[in-house]
């Protein structure tokens, strides 16, 4: 390779050490020689050591590939040098060919952030580190810019590495979760417990007075009707606070899922009734999970509550079960004809208290979260392609591996909320 200045460079791709840059020979120092060996270097040796360098760079290239994390190596104005396979899949689906700089890939992240860590160190010294969250793919990534050193080039080479840390993150989150639960739990159950004593005498002293009226008196008065509603309110208010910050750990066994749907639909089809509203139930398939019966049951109560509320006059409230594809979890779907997740609240339909419906608890798509998590399972929210809002729920068939859900969601473009 020659590094006679003057070249025209335009459209070739270092790949040695010196990178087409002229080098000071006589005064270069050479990390890892004494100085004065290094110093001694003059033109004569130029060619060993290139030739050396060489080597040294397809090693160095071999080793790179062999990283999980990306990794590319970049000069301080952005052009890309060398990039490892663990980055061109992050890159996809553009070609690593067709990539020359950093600044032509693509605005989302984590590549925007990659220019702004750039471009912070024109003007910070040393290495640079930061965490993103990607709103888009709902990845986390750490970044790390740091600077390397070849036989003193210039300008000075940068090694920028991405390592995709959701996983980490969402287990961090899901601590701090159980850790704020934990720490509420029993708040929450002294404050329920005092207040179930109050209601359960507000509904006491009601039944009594209800007793001296005339009955057709009591059946049509509206302040006995608002009342009994508001105790009604307060009492699933209270059954929520108690289950999502004290949630009972009861004993798993290995249950019929599809004897837990067809339960399910059974508690709600007199309500759905009553709205005008049907059930449909459509199961072809069936297997066991381990689980707390009762605890699966009021999940799946939880999501067909939420899709009655959410459903028209005459409209029809399917749940339907069945094999994830060929992997070994069940797939449990809530489906209505309403007008779907609002898309720009559909990130936060899972946050506790957050409710779209006047006097609901904001608790129930929470809590159904909860216990899915809590069997290994998942749970993801959506909108039908032809209208109507969907629930999905994956669970992990008695005896399999759970974490190989994560996986086949990953695998299968699912986005867990």
């Amino acid at each position: 390779m020659d590094c006679d200045a003057g070249k025209d460079t335009s459209n070739y791709t270092p790949v040695a050490a010196c990178d087409l840059y002229e080098l000071n020979w006589t005064t270069t120092t050479i990390p890892g020689l004494p100085e004065a060996r290094s110093a001694a270097l003059g033109p004569p040796r130029r060619t060993d050591v290139l030739a050396a360098s060489d080597v040294l760079l397809a090693d160095l290239i071999l080793a790179m590939d062999l990283l999980d994390d990306a990794v590319i190596v970049l000069s301080e104005d952005g052009k890309i040098l060398h990039w490892n396979q663990a980055a061109a899949l992050v890159a996809r689906p553009i070609k690593v060919q067709a990539i020359r700089s950093v600044h032509l890939l693509g605005p989302s992240e984590p590549w925007a952030a990659c220019r702004q860590l750039l471009q912070d160190y024109q003007t910070k010294s040393g290495g640079l580190e930061r965490e993103i969250h990607d709103p888009g793919s709902g990845k986390y990534w750490s970044l790390r810019l740091s600077e390397l050193s070849y036989l003193g080039v210039f300008p000075r080479r940068l090694a920028l590495q991405l390592r995709d840390v959701t996983e980490a993150v969402s287990r961090s989150l899901q601590l701090q979760e159980r850790e704020v639960m934990a720490a509420t739990g029993t708040l929450l159950a002294g404050a329920a417990h005092q207040t179930k004593n109050a209601i359960f005498g507000l509904s006491a002293t009601l039944d009594a007075f209800e007793a001296h009226l005339d009955d057709r008196v009591a059946a049509d008065n509206e302040y006995l009707h608002h009342l009994r509603a508001g105790i009604t309110r307060m009492q699933l208010l209270m059954r929520d606070l108690l289950d999502y910050g004290n949630p009972t750990q009861a004993n798993r066994t290995a249950v019929s899922t599809a004897a837990v749907v067809r339960h399910s639909a059974s508690v709600c089809e007199d309500r759905a009734r009553n709205m005008g509203l049907a059930l449909a139930v459509d199961i072809a398939d069936d297997a066991e999970v381990l689980a707390n019966s009762g605890r699966l049951v009021r999940a799946l109560e939880n999501l067909l509550e939420n899709a009655l509320q959410h459903s028209p006059q005459g409209g029809i409230v399917t749940i339907r079960l069945a094999r994830a594809g060929e992997a070994n979890f069940l797939r449990l779907d809530v489906i209505d004809q309403g007008p779907g997740f609002p898309p720009e609240h559909i990130h936060k339909l899972f946050t506790p208290f957050f409710t779209l419906r006047p006097g609901g608890t904001g608790l129930g798509l929470t809590i159904a979260k909860q216990i899915v998590e809590d069997l290994g399972g998942a749970i993801q929210l959506s909108n039908g392609s032809s209208g109507g809002a969907q629930a999905a729920v994956f669970l992990p068939i008695h005896a399999e591996n759970p974490s190989g859900l994560r996986n086949f969601l990953s695998e299968h473009g699912h986005a867990e909320m």
